[in-house]
């Protein structure tokens, strides 16, 4: 028998050997991957079925504060005043934060050179946002009321909510701007268009799904907010707190529920039972006010896009 016959029998051995060794390896590859699938699903089912039983269980809680009339009142078991207050300082914050944020995104985005000051100050923000929401509400209180002057007033509370809702604003517009494609940018200036020009009648219509997405979402965020408002808002409401006036104390629907059920239970004129209805009523109004907020930031966010595409 030759050597090339002999060497033959060998290498087919080796390469059956080999194809054995890679269907191992991808049958174990395959395994492997089932089992991560199959555990992100888990997970995301948990988490997706606790999410929905916590909005569902404080929905039936809340429902006989809801199905009531007084509860949308100005009594002693009603929110008209808390309810007022929420959307008056939602859309004071807003109006201070939009054009700060989206002036500082723009800058950092389109003009400053990307080097050791972009990166600090992004590293600042982001440490803003590490910082928890009590401690900034203590410093709204020595920064704002005390030293600014303002006093426990809705002022001094959206300046400090102001201070809590920069860095995620930031982080949202400079990506509303980001995601503007660079061609558009050099089109403009190739046509000889300014970079401010630009900027403002290209690159911000085409960043404004990214822009409302962000500016709805802030506000989710700032009307869930409690901590910061407790020491620059207050806990209780003046006589004329139907007013536009920012320099009065008042309290919203979120610290209005922290009373309820903290330092102010039982020591209001309401009995336990109709201090707990109202403190549902309150959470549940609290989350539908929330899931309205996050489903239209989805869905206006969708319909500016659909309307600029087809433009």
């Amino acid at each position: 028998m030759s050597m090339q016959q002999m060497t033959q029998p060998a290498s087919s051995q080796a390469g059956i050997e080999r194809a054995q060794q890679q269907a191992q390896v991808v049958r174990r590859l395959h395994t492997n991957n089932t089992i991560a699938i199959g555990v992100l699903w888990a997970i995301t089912v948990i988490v997706t079925v606790l999410f929905i039983a916590i909005i569902v269980y404080l929905l039936i809680q809340g429902a006989p504060a809801l199905l009531s009339l007084g509860f949308y009142g100005t009594g002693a078991t009603g929110i008209a005043a808390e309810l007022f207050n929420t959307f008056y300082i939602l859309i004071l914050t807003e109006v201070i934060l939009f054009p700060i944020s989206l002036g500082a995104a723009i800058y950092l985005f389109e003009y400053a050179h990307q080097g050791p000051l972009v990166t600090i100050i992004h590293f600042a923000a982001e440490t803003l946002a590490g910082v928890p929401s009590i401690v900034l509400g203590l410093f709204g209180f020595a920064a704002f009321a005390v030293y600014g002057g303002f006093g426990i007033s809705r002022l001094a509370g959206a300046l400090t909510l102001l201070c809590l809702n920069f860095p995620q604003a930031l982080r949202l517009f400079e990506a509303a701007l980001e995601s503007v494609p660079g061609d558009l940018r050099e089109g403009s200036l190739a046509l000889g268009a300014s970079k401010w020009h630009a900027i403002r009648t290209v690159v911000l219509p085409s960043a404004l799904p990214g822009l409302v997405t962000g500016l709805i979402l802030t506000a989710g965020k700032i009307t869930g907010e409690a901590a910061a408002l407790l020491f620059t808002m207050g806990l209780f409401n003046p006589a004329n707190v139907f007013t536009l006036n920012p320099l009065i104390a008042s309290d919203t629907l979120t610290t209005r529920l922290y009373f309820l059920k903290g330092p102010g239970a039982g020591s209001s004129s309401l009995s336990f039972s109709q201090e707990s209805i109202l403190a549902a009523g309150i959470a549940a109004v609290l989350i539908l006010i929330l899931l309205i907020i996050n489903i239209s930031a989805r869905s206006i966010g969708r319909l500016i896009e659909r309307r600029l595409t087809a433009a």
